[in-house]
């Protein structure tokens, strides 16, 4: 019976550290959604670094590089996407909204990219390894 008992305690502490576990991972998932920056880059070069948790109101924004190609990028809180391009592939329009940043959107031919740093400092979710 002392052994019933025992086993009994040791599942009842088991399941408690579970359950703290993933709490704490809940926790910090969230936290870490709520620190993402996107930035804009054409040409190598950071031209915007948007503030994806800090958006009140959704709101677009046109890119042109020097041979005239055209991105409208579209920022909503916690995400973001380019929704018009003058390029003749769409591909980066195709990409819809990103919210986290394990794929970039892309335009080759307008050399532009779009993707999402996560600013609080964990771990890329592709590579493993920090984006910076």
């Amino acid at each position: 019976m002392n052994e019933l008992k025992s086993n009994i305690k040791w599942a009842v502490l088991f399941l408690c550290v579970i359950g703290l576990s993933v709490a704490v991972l809940l926790l910090h998932t969230n936290s870490a959604q709520s620190a993402k920056t996107a930035k804009i880059v054409q040409n190598g070069a950071v031209i915007k670094a948007v503030s994806l948790e800090n958006v009140t109101e959704p709101y677009e924004f046109t890119v042109t590089n020097e041979n005239g190609g055209e991105n409208t990028i579209c920022v909503k809180k916690g995400k973001i996407a380019v929704i018009h391009a003058n390029c003749p592939d769409k591909i980066c329009v195709n990409c819809g909204f990103i919210e986290n940043d394990a794929f970039p959107i892309v335009c080759l031919p307008n050399k532009l990219s779009v993707y999402i740093e996560n600013t609080s400092g964990d771990v890329d979710a592709v590579s493993g390894g920090d984006r910076q």
